[in-house]
């Protein structure tokens, strides 16, 4: 079982639902392709986390119910299914499906920090894969509109000025003052991605969406990012841009509401941004299905046992 997530529950649910869902799903599809409910609730009574059977059984009904909302949700795009009411079974290997095995991996910190230490602390590869992950999900999601990835870095504030300046071209806006607003602001004007739907008439005026791409366990610092108050100062928009945030995990609902609320714009989390699978499950190119698949495999070798 996991190393976090799952407390002493007697009287009450003392379980991260989350991350016991992502250690079902990984079960499923990392594992032997399928896992029984009546094997779960065994697991959760003999690591003493429940004492009731029937109690732990309605944790697992809970999580599976979950499972079949996003079966509901994704479509084609999701390689798993509950079967019968009791368990959860992958209908395909998960290379077929390297988008959502590459959210779901990046999930797992969460439930086995150990783990994921192992692989240290350079999530370069990790952020641009996502980044690209996110560039062509947006790109299927809006049809008509253009997707720029900026090349933004915390690590080269030098590189603001230019990213600020091909902003600007793209949209047919003017610069503002990126000296005084960027350098003291590096951090929150971090723009991993713009989103906008150009005109013919080239004026501007248009919809406009700043992205955040946050693929780590950090992801709540980041939901500030990019700031609108520093943007609108750095680039002279003549109409107000609205900011967007992709994650590859996934939320309750009361909590996608509260962050939705916080970012004041779209939240693209694991099932929204996972969406164009739901009518063609192959949705991404086969360059980046290799890339996940490379990335994914070493770290798979690895994973605590998930059955």
């Amino acid at each position: 079982m996991p190393a976090r997530g799952f407390q002493r529950s007697v009287n009450k649910h003392n379980v991260d639902q989350t991350i016991c869902g992502d250690w079902i799903e990984a079960c499923a599809l990392f594992g032997e392709g399928e896992v029984a409910g009546s094997d779960i609730v065994d697991l959760l009574r003999e690591n003493e986390v429940y004492e009731s059977q029937d109690f732990a059984w309605e944790l697992v009904n809970t999580v599976f119910a979950h499972i079949r909302e996003r079966q509901r949700v994704l479509g084609d795009g999701y390689p798993l299914r509950v079967q019968a009411g009791t368990r959860v079974v992958a209908t395909v290997p998960w290379q077929d499906f390297a988008p959502y095995a590459f959210c779901l991996l990046l999930s797992l910190p969460k439930a086995y920090p150990t783990w994921w230490r192992a692989f240290g602390n350079d999530f370069t590869a990790q952020g641009q894969l996502f980044e690209d992950l996110t560039a062509e999900s947006v790109a299927a999601t809006f049809g008509g509109w253009s997707v720029h990835k900026t090349g933004w870095s915390a690590a080269n504030p030098n590189r603001i000025s230019a990213i600020v300046g091909e902003i600007a071209d793209l949209l047919g806006e003017v610069t503002g003052d990126v000296v005084r607003w960027s350098a003291a602001k590096a951090k929150e004007a971090g723009l991993d991605m713009l989103c906008f739907r150009p005109f013919t008439d080239g004026r501007v005026g248009i919809p406009v969406m700043l992205f955040q791409c946050a693929s780590g366990m950090d992801w709540r610092n980041k939901l500030h990012a990019p700031e609108i108050r520093v943007w609108t100062k750095i680039v002279a928009f003549a109409s107000e841009p609205k900011k967007a945030f992709a994650m590859p995990f996934t939320l309750e609902v009361d909590d996608f509401r509260n962050h939705t609320n916080v970012i004041n714009g779209l939240l693209m989390d694991r099932d929204r941004l996972l969406a164009p699978g739901r009518t063609q499950a192959l949705w991404t190119t086969p360059a980046l299905n290799e890339q996940l698949c490379h990335w994914i495999e070493p770290r798979l070798a690895t994973l605590p046992q998930t059955q």
